[in-house]
């Protein structure tokens, strides 16, 4: 880099070495519809992955949520802060960048079988998740879930990561946000199952 470009910054660099909070974290549809992950749109240029690929991530954070979200309302949602795992190609998601999603459905189900699974080796946010898309068929047509498997760390960048992750979780850990996201959603995070019923009758009537 010159000495010119070093004393312009704009919208900065991304810090090499660490995990990088953008101001704006990276929004990626999990898309159900077509199968894959969707960056910026859901039209054909803004597909990052195809449904039969597997993309590696390491979780950040994971909240429940009860509201409305695109053109799905009144439904529950898994909020999911994640990173990618070193071996996912930068061109595919941005290395060590928060990154943020909504599941729903049969694939919050699909990720707490596989966390409670986890759980019988250590703390699943350890590891390493691997994310895909099945293919289902209804009355309304074809559409996917989401799919999630669990591994523990096996080289070093994976567990270098890991040292990563844990020094931005106590730093940052509590600026883990999505103020967009959930402008139509109310957080359902300890709530008994009873308290949960009540919030989503009072968003029916």
């Amino acid at each position: 880099m010159s000495d010119k470009q070093q004393a312009i910054s704009i919208f900065g660099q991304r810090p090499e070495n660490c995990i990088y909070l953008p101001e704006v974290p990276l929004s990626c549809r999990l898309n159900c519809k077509d199968g894959g992950i969707f960056i910026g749109g859901n039209e054909p240029k803004h597909r990052k992955t195809n449904p039969e690929d597997k993309i590696e991530i390491s979780i950040l954070k994971a909240s429940k949520f009860f509201g409305s979200l695109g053109k799905i309302e009144g439904a529950l949602w898994v909020q999911l802060f994640f990173i990618p795992a070193p071996s996912v190609s930068p061109e595919i998601l941005p290395p060590n960048t928060v990154c943020v999603s909504y599941i729903k459905k049969q694939s919050i189900a699909h990720l707490y079988n596989t966390v409670q699974a986890a759980m019988n080796k250590c703390d699943p946010g350890f590891g390493i998740f691997t994310l895909s898309f099945n293919r289902q068929n209804s009355e309304l047509g074809t559409y996917y879930t989401i799919d999630f498997e669990w591994r523990e760390r096996n080289n070093d960048a994976e567990h270098q990561q890991l040292e990563q992750v844990k020094t931005f979780l106590a730093e940052f850990g509590n600026q883990l946000i999505d103020i967009e996201g959930t402008r139509a959603m109310t957080c359902v995070n300890g709530m008994t199952g009873a308290e949960l019923q009540a919030v989503m009758m009072n968003a029916v009537i």
